[in-house]
């Protein structure tokens, strides 16, 4: 179990319990990426088993699977690019944008993941 303390984060409401499977350099980032953003940040989705329908759907399990990544709720173009802009600032360097359900992944990569992009859903 990693034992960072977050400021504006929860385990219970942000992680489903899961905290502790999330990768501790991803965890250092979000209090950075919230005071940086200005705005308050839901995280929609974290940590999932490789046997949740999302992952195995796909080749080989994603950066969600391995704690890498978290999806945030944003509504709105601004609010996105304010995000977005907030997040590289921060060092995140894979971030997919869904307009369609109205998220912002964002993630630091895992073995054999493409060190730097950015996607649309």
């Amino acid at each position: 179990m990693n034992n960072i303390k977050l400021k504006y984060f929860s385990d219970a409401e942000d992680f489903k319990g899961n905290m502790h499977k999330m990768d501790p350099k991803l965890l250092g980032m979000l209090d950075p990426l919230r005071k940086t953003y200005g705005f308050p940040i839901i995280i929609n989705s974290s940590y999932r088993s490789p046997d949740h329908p999302i992952e195995a759907a796909k080749d080989k399990p994603g950066e969600h699977a391995h704690g890498a990544a978290v999806d945030v709720k944003c509504v709105g173009g601004e609010a996105t690019y304010l995000l977005v802009a907030a997040a590289i600032k921060c060092g995140f360097k894979r971030i997919g944008i869904s307009r369609k359900s109205n998220f912002v992944h964002l993630g630091i990569g895992y073995p054999g993941a493409p060190k730097t992009t950015i996607w649309t859903y």
